[in-house]
């Protein structure tokens, strides 16, 4: 994202009050959003313990930069231009660290509704590792909480921006301690960002540029049309 747009996102981000409490999540003494202690991409893996700990990101595989993410026990989603190709495994660590192999097969695009790439798991994934409903047309509300995933595994908090067309923009919020800010560069696209609704993650969008992030919103209801055999 242009620097300029992202300065003028945090600029309007301070215009308005936050939603009540939907970041309280977030600890008293600053802790970046380390998401494991120990990672072992083929292996036993230890989830930290920390305040991440209490989001299931069970259903994200981080064992290549060319993250997926579960969106069925059989299908995953990813970013259209930095696909993880059927020869290399998507390795998913359930909430006790074990790791769960799976390769992709029918890799779809949808490049007509945005960065969009849809591949299905030769075998559905167990009970221990999870998969994410899709955010809803009215889950993009101007400044609610995004958590932000990266390529180093760590879990940020930014806002919604707006929307555009099929894309969500993100911003960040100077009331928001830095420490909880990410830059996306290079490399993260494809990783997820999500909201929160009842306690749980629903998939908001998979990164396709960088600075704050945005990429195609989920919840846009033709790209929910086109997932829905999918899911």
């Amino acid at each position: 994202m242009n620097p300029l747009k992202i300065a003028l996102l945090a600029l309007a981000l301070t215009g308005c009050s936050p939603p009540p409490d939907d970041v309280s999540f977030l600890p008293p003494l600053r802790h970046k959003g380390k998401l494991f202690s120990s990672y072992n991409p083929v292996g036993k893996s230890v989830w930290s313990n920390n305040w991440t700990s209490r989001f299931d990101l069970t259903g994200v595989a981080w064992n290549d930069r060319r993250t997926v993410t579960a969106i069925s026990r059989r299908h995953v989603v990813m970013a259209a231009h930095f696909i993880r190709p059927s020869s290399v495994p998507a390795i998913f660590h359930d909430r006790e660290g074990n790791a769960h192999i799976r390769f992709l097969h029918n890799i779809q695009r949808f490049d007509a509704l945005g960065d969009i790439a849809v591949a299905e798991l030769k075998q559905a994934l167990p009970p221990g590792v999870t998969h994410y409903p899709l955010a809803e047309p009215q889950d993009a509300t101007y400044r609610r909480a995004v958590l932000v995933t990266d390529q180093t595994m760590h879990l940020s908090v930014h806002r919604v921006g707006s929307v555009a067309g099929r894309r969500v923009i993100l911003g960040n919020d100077p009331e928001i301690d830095r420490t909880y800010w990410r830059n996306l560069v290079s490399g993260d696209s494809g990783n997820p960002g999500f909201i929160i609704r009842n306690g749980r993650l629903h998939l908001l969008t998979t990164f396709t540029t960088g600075g704050s992030g945005a990429g195609p919103f989920f919840g846009d209801p033709e790209i929910r049309a086109a997932l829905a055999p999918f899911r």
